[in-house]
């Protein structure tokens, strides 16, 4: 990995996602992913960025996917 700018290989891979993965959440759900930086042609992280928000706690009470079953409801 380089040290400043991160292509989605090298945010797929410090996050332990596929490159594809990434890929999808660029283009349909960006507010899943670290800040961007603005103004190129390609994707591309800041690597200290990537790193502050990895570091950041999830937002209390986010729960994403399908609900779970409770068993007697």
């Amino acid at each position: 990995m380089s040290d400043s700018l991160w292509t989605s290989r090298e945010l797929a891979e410090f996050l332990r996602y596929q490159e594809s993965t990434v890929r999808r959440l660029v283009s349909q759900h960006p507010e899943r992913l670290p800040p961007r930086v603005a103004g190129l042609g390609r994707p591309r992280w800041d690597a200290e960025t990537v790193k502050r928000w990895a570091a950041m706690p999830a937002a209390s009470g986010a729960r994403r996917g399908r609900p779970r079953v409770v068993p007697g409801f």
